[in-house]
């Protein structure tokens, strides 16, 4: 079962980005989405770590922590590496059932 994803009421768009072994460019990804994720309210940022087994799930989740993006983004590492259309239902299945 995936790590929990925090979706409420009033998210109205959830962005999912899957990650294998690009953490740095992930990150840079999530610093560009600062600005857009606070003028489009309700919206929600899923990290998904497709079993890289490098530093990307502590560098994602690093960066998270240490630039306050924990309102908004979310890191769910997966144990397995089911390509990238398994990496988005990782995050959309249980975000459909909020």
């Amino acid at each position: 079962m995936p790590p929990e994803l925090q979706l409420e009421d009033k998210t109205r768009l959830l962005i999912v980005t899957v990650n294998y072994r690009t953490g740095s460019l992930v990150v840079d990804s999530l610093r560009s989405l600062k600005d857009e994720i606070q003028s489009v309210p309700g919206t929600k940022v899923a990290v998904i770590d497709n079993n890289s087994g490098d530093d990307s799930v502590e560098k994602i989740g690093t960066a998270i922590a240490t630039e306050g993006w924990q309102d908004w983004a979310t890191l769910l590492p997966s144990k397995l590496n089911g390509g990238y259309a398994y990496g988005n239902n990782y995050a959309i299945r249980p975000a459909l059932k909020t």
